[in-house]
């Protein structure tokens, strides 16, 4: 498994020798990138952008879909993302990566992450599945692999929805983003090695991409809060995490995101570091 940088990347047109050097003196070797709406990048601007970072010893291990959820109230709005979606296939690949990340969607009219009651029915998850094999044999025509994101409020919302997702697909065109911090809830927060054991049991090497970041409960009565924090701040059993992601492809990543200040990369990365070292298993 590798460490791979997604937090304070600059924009694909940003992307500069001094941005790979700057990688690298902060001790990573990969990095997460965007493609979105406002930056204009085609194949061959991609693969510039991939000599750039190479030539200093920097790899792309993510390639975040920005903008694509796949299911929304709208079929017509569905069928634009998976369309955008196809078309960043192509720039994944471009780039050098395997993992084109999406977000799955959801029927809030307002925000696809947002909770609403149909997200958790099999119709909608049956949606998200026939947009995935419409658009798998393409992305693996480009030795790319589609990877939904889990989240807890969406349609990709448990374990048990991942399985049956990646069973009916079947293609190794994709994947899945495994992000135990956004689908613990007040009862698994505390026992979050066995919803990371239950995820690698049923999931296996249809994980392709693991998330880094943890979370925690805010202290409030009655109803219970959980809040994101930056890996190492919260509860979640990064051992248990590290040692199962150890046993993926060596290309596989784990993935520092949403990192709000400059000064946590360094301490993240250095409790990363620690949890693999008392793991028993280490990145590459």
């Amino acid at each position: 498994m590798r460490l791979c940088l997604d937090s304070f990347v600059p924009p694909l047109d940003r992307i500069t020798t001094g941005t790979a050097k700057w990688v690298r003196e902060l001790g990573f070797s990969v990095v997460g990138v965007d493609l979105e709406p406002a930056v204009s990048v085609d194949v061959e601007g991609c693969r510039a952008v991939r000599a750039i970072l190479e030539a200093e010893g920097v790899s792309i291990g993510q390639v975040w879909s920005v903008d694509t959820p796949l299911v929304r109230p709208d079929p017509g709005e569905s069928a634009a993302h998976l369309r955008l979606l196809r078309d960043r296939i192509p720039l994944a690949a471009a780039l050098g990566c395997r993992v084109l990340l999406t977000e799955a969607g959801g029927l809030h009219p307002a925000n696809p992450w947002f909770p609403h009651p149909e997200n958790h029915g099999e119709a909608a998850l049956e949606r998200l599945i026939e947009a995935l094999k419409e658009v798998a044999p393409y992305a693996a025509d480009h030795g790319v692999t589609v990877t939904p994101e889990m989240s807890l409020m969406t349609i990709l919302s448990t374990v048990a929805r991942a399985e049956t997702l990646a069973a009916q697909i079947g293609h190794p065109g994709v994947g899945i983003n495994f992000d135990p911090a956004n689908i613990l809830n007040p009862l698994s927060l505390y026992d979050s090695g066995t919803l990371i054991d239950d995820a690698f049991d049923r999931l296996g090497s249809r994980v392709v991409n693991v998330h880094a970041k943890d979370a925690a409960p805010r202290n409030v009565p009655l109803i219970v809060h959980l809040e994101e924090q930056p890996a190492g701040q919260g509860v979640l059993d990064y051992e248990r995490l590290l040692r199962r992601a150890a046993s993926l492809p060596e290309w596989t990543c784990v993935v520092i995101e949403h990192l709000t200040d400059y000064g946590q990369v360094a301490e993240v990365r250095r409790f990363l570091m620690e949890s693999a070292a008392k793991a028993g298993v280490r990145f590459g």
